[in-house]
């Protein structure tokens, strides 16, 4: 199972970023200007933002098989209209004011459904993990993550420079309509679900004291998680106008030595969760706690940075950071809230992405027109504020108890 939800996290992203490369340029193309392109973008992460928590909760209530499926189907349909509008844009010879508003309208529904695989997935992944496990199975979610940022911008760039623009598009629309048939299949049904882990939710709920949702140690690990996503997002809007401004590239090489930067930051990414999963086995605590700092060192390294060579190991940092942070956000968010409360928290920790997309471009790009190292200064700043407030509300717990005193083994299909 933990397999299928590998595959089913790593499809869902790949959908999205295979469209990365190609976003701006097919955008411009359907005579939309930069100004209308950014808007399109942040509506996109408001509907994350705005229904991320949404999804968890119906995952909670309807079972997490139907959100999966919900999510990649309703992708694939929503990539369809978002084509066939940019077709339609793009056949006509100005700008049409109403396919402008469409195409916002469209991304806004289609932000709706990007938050849905990720937080079934996670959320299921906490109902078949033992506590002291869950650090490293949420690790394999966020390796897919991380796989996907690599390898979604590099598919999409081959597939455009070999087809068109439209062609991403296509790939995208077929895979993700494609696994959420295949997922219709090999997810087990909701009552089966629900039996499955009937027995494992009882003993699990005998280890767990009564925890409301929202508590001050769940928002400790969302600031965390907002202070790495922050970093992330930031980076992505800003690397190449920095690159531009600073090292003072044309903007054609900029752009090229961003999307290398990305893919050795993704790498970086992978490194750290593959060695988490494989090696170091943190808890998920301990992960943000060198998280946090990575970031930071590398935010700042950025800013001091008077070359190509300090800008990328700047990079390399803050992947094995962000790949240690990503994991034990949602390993962490997940031990914090009682079990019956696993998919709002997922919804929580997506919604972290949402507040991102929303807060990095817009006060991120305010900030750079004043100082080009304002924006990677703030950031560190910010997160050098989440981390003391992340370490006073995550004190000593007593959730991981000795086998000695009691407490059993539990894997997704047996009780021992």
């Amino acid at each position: 199972m933990k397999n299928k939800l590998f595959i089913a996290t790593l499809i869902s992203y790949l959908g999205i970023y295979i469209t990365m490369p190609v976003l701006s340029a097919i955008s411009t193309k359907a005579h939309m200007l930069p100004g209308q392109i950014g808007v399109m973008i942040s509506l996109g992460a408001i509907a994350m933002l705005v229904f991320a928590p949404v999804w968890g909760k119906l995952s909670d209530k309807l079972g997490r098989k139907t959100v999966i499926v919900a999510g990649l189907m309703g992708m694939g349909v929503m990539f369809i209209l978002y084509t066939a509008l940019f077709r339609l844009s793009i056949s006509q010879s100005k700008t049409i004011t109403i396919l402008v508003i469409l195409l916002m309208a469209v991304r806004f529904l289609l932000g709706i459904f990007m938050t849905t695989v990720p937080t079934a997935a996670n959320a299921y992944m906490a109902d078949i993990s033992y506590p002291e496990n869950r650090a490293k199975d949420m690790s394999s979610l966020g390796l897919a993550t991380g796989l996907a940022m690599v390898l979604g911008p590099i598919i999409g760039g081959i597939l455009s420079s070999i087809g068109t623009l439209y062609l991403p598009f296509y790939i995208s629309i077929i895979m993700l309509i494609l696994f959420g048939f295949i997922f219709i299949t090999i997810l087990p049904k909701k009552d089966q679900e629900k039996n499955n882990s009937k027995e494992i939710d009882n003993i699990k709920a005998a280890l767990e004291d009564k925890k409301s949702f929202f508590t001050f140690k769940l928002f400790g690990w969302l600031i965390a998680g907002c202070s790495i996503m922050f970093a992330v997002v930031g980076l992505q809007i800003l690397t190449s106008l920095y690159l531009h401004n600073d090292l003072a590239q044309t903007v054609t090489q900029s752009a090229k030595t961003a999307s290398l930067l990305f893919v050795i930051l993704g790498i970086s990414l992978m490194i750290s969760q593959f060695l988490q999963i494989k090696l170091l086995k943190w808890t998920a605590q301990k992960m943000m706690l060198f998280a946090i700092p990575l970031i930071i060192i590398g935010l700042l390294l950025i800013a001091a940075a008077d070359n190509l060579v300090l800008i990328i190991l700047s990079y390399i940092i803050i992947g094995a950071g962000s790949g240690l942070g990503m994991s034990s956000l949602s390993a962490g968010a997940s031990l914090s809230v009682s079990q019956q409360n696993q998919g709002a928290a997922a919804g929580a920790v997506a919604m972290t992405q949402g507040i991102a997309g929303i807060v990095s471009p817009l006060f991120g790009s305010f900030i750079y027109e004043i100082n080009i190292k304002f924006p990677f200064i703030f950031f560190s700043i910010f997160a050098v504020l989440a981390y003391i407030l992340f370490v006073f509300s995550n004190k000593e717990n007593n959730y991981l108890k000795n086998k000695d005193q009691g407490v059993v083994f539990i894997d997704e299909k047996n009780c021992y």
